[in-house]
């Protein structure tokens, strides 16, 4: 966003707040929807977010020199887990993951609940052929199914990465985690998402989907 935007917004044009909001809610309603899981709840929160941004802009607490999207983000994140708080017993934690199961196989989590949705008689590669056209909307579903299947602790930072386009170090602020465990996190899910999109699409295929 603009310094010059922000400077135009604390001096009076308060109407340009819109443009801000504008190009940044659909994507921040994807990440408090991911923490929420309840379309009014997301939506009330982003109002909040929105709302806390305003008064920071117009209170000079947003000093252009920090990256607009960290602190931005900081906001979104920071609302979501304190509505989520509110409606829930259970702590919000993007860092632990509770694995109870003694047969538990490093990376389970990652794609477990996925695999007990996917019908094998759809997503098998015999059905495809590397002259085929894949629809986009194909790939896109079975992406947007897995990270709605994976434990939070991944869903987030994926959807801070890709749907947000925030880099590792702006995640790691926001979620004040180290920048090891963001990396870790996104590569582990990456690699666990290839092989579920192998399954149903032949490498050369995916080639403009995803990188092998």
């Amino acid at each position: 966003m603009s310094p010059d935007i922000i400077r135009r917004i604390q001096k009076g044009e308060t109407n340009l707040f819109a443009e801000i909001v504008d190009t940044y809610k659909d994507r921040a309603y994807s990440l408090t929807l991911k923490i929420l899981k309840n379309r009014e709840e997301a939506e009330d929160s982003l109002q909040e977010a929105f709302i806390r941004l305003y008064k920071s802009i117009m209170n000079n607490s947003y000093e252009a020199k920090s990256k607009f999207s960290t602190y931005f983000y900081t906001i979104v994140y920071n609302s979501a887990i304190d509505l989520y708080r509110k409606y829930n017993v259970k702590s919000f934690n993007v860092t632990s993951i509770e694995i109870n199961d003694a047969n538990h196989n490093d990376g389970d989590e990652l794609v477990r609940n996925y695999e007990s949705k996917i019908d094998n008689t759809v997503y098998s590669t015999d059905d495809y052929s590397t002259d085929k056209e894949i629809e986009k909307g194909e790939v896109k579903k079975i992406i947007n199914d897995y990270i709605n299947s994976i434990p939070e602790q991944y869903s987030v930072i994926l959807n801070m990465f890709f749907l947000n386009d925030l880099s590792h170090e702006e995640i790691s602020q926001i979620l004040k985690i180290p920048v090891g465990t963001v990396k870790n996190r996104i590569f582990r899910a990456k690699e666990k998402l290839k092989e579920l999109l192998f399954r149903a699409f032949k490498k050369e295929e995916l080639l403009d989907y995803i990188k092998v």
